[in-house]
């Protein structure tokens, strides 16, 4: 068996801070273990949405965001941890295995700085500040990867978007299964550990200026504009060469680098996937914005916050 340098207790924090990552309907579904000297990374075959999620392909998504979390926290305590991805073509639930290589390296300030803003981040479904985001700051967020890629959404491409997402609202208002599973994971107390807490959902039945966020609790076919295009924030598109459980898992990682990045910065954020959860309007979103030369995976919306006073979503 091999050996791994890392202590019960650093374990424990990795798992922690991984923890903290965003997923579909706060579900969380990611497993750790250790095995043969390493930290291996797990979907949780006990949650499956049917109606949301049929393939698996947010919550694949979320278990990316949880393994980048994982290797930031490995970073940032001096260790150089070394992910290879789907390592077992006999385990479909193995995602990533995570080896420790010996020997500590000092960890850069900005590693340490993400660490803490990965620690302080939540998703605030809110309307932000009526203030545009600064280019400048946007450009901190888009990323070029041969893998996955981010990207900022204006003019059409904002437009096909925004449209996809109100077309995808509408057709899930219309799906009795969806929205059971939208009630069961939203609308919960402080005190659950899974989930969406009441607290944290927007409004019932609103559009922020040209975008609709998911209306956690009941899905409704006609929705009330408030605010504008600028309560509604920047839209980043994060987009992947392929369409397959590797790509998926890198555009989760592309998540998390996205969201700690923007917490960093002072913005709040918002994954919104609604979308690319309806075949129909996630075909519109890759015709009409890629050019059908990627695949679209998840909108993450940007923005200068109100007010700090949101509360955070209980974590298993």
């Amino acid at each position: 068996m091999s050996y791994s340098p890392l202590s019960a207790q650093d374990a424990h924090e990795v798992r922690g801070l991984a923890g903290r990552a965003p997923s579909l309907f706060n579900l969380q579904p990611w497993r750790f273990r250790e095995a043969a000297g390493a930290l291996e990374l797990l979907l949780d075959g006990t949650v499956a949405l049917p109606a949301t999620d049929p393939d698996r392909r947010e919550l694949v998504i979320s278990c990316g965001a949880a393994l980048h979390h994982a290797l930031l926290a490995l970073r940032a305590r001096g260790w150089r941890p070394r992910a290879q991805r789907l390592p077992s073509e006999h385990d479909a639930e193995l995602l990533a295995r995570i080896d420790v290589l010996d020997g500590k390296e000092n960890p850069t300030p900005s590693d340490r700085a993400l660490v803490r803003a990965a620690q302080r981040r939540h998703v605030d479904r809110r309307q932000y500040a009526p203030t545009a985001v600064p280019q400048e700051v946007l450009l901190d967020l888009v990323s070029e990867d041969a893998v996955a890629s981010v990207s900022v959404l204006t003019g059409d491409q904002r437009y096909a978007v925004a449209q996809a997402l109100t077309k995808a609202a509408m057709i899930h208002a219309g799906s009795d299964a969806y929205r059971a599973e939208l009630a069961a994971w939203s609308g919960l107390m402080p005190s659950a550990a899974r989930g969406v807490l009441d607290e944290s959902a927007p409004w019932h039945g609103q559009r922020y200026g040209d975008v609709v966020v998911r209306d956690f609790g009941y899905a409704e076919t006609v929705v009330r504009e408030t605010g504008s295009a600028l309560t509604a924030g920047s839209l980043l598109l994060i987009s992947t060469g392929t369409d397959d459980r590797d790509a998926h898992l890198r555009a989760g990682e592309a998540l998390g680098a996205v969201l700690c990045q923007a917490e960093l910065g002072g913005l709040s954020s918002c994954p919104l996937s609604e979308a690319f959860e309806v075949p129909r309007t996630r075909v519109d979103v890759r015709h009409q914005v890629l050019g059908d030369e990627g695949h679209p995976q998840m909108v993450v919306r940007v923005g200068w916050p109100q007010s700090a006073d949101l509360p955070a979503g209980q974590r298993r």
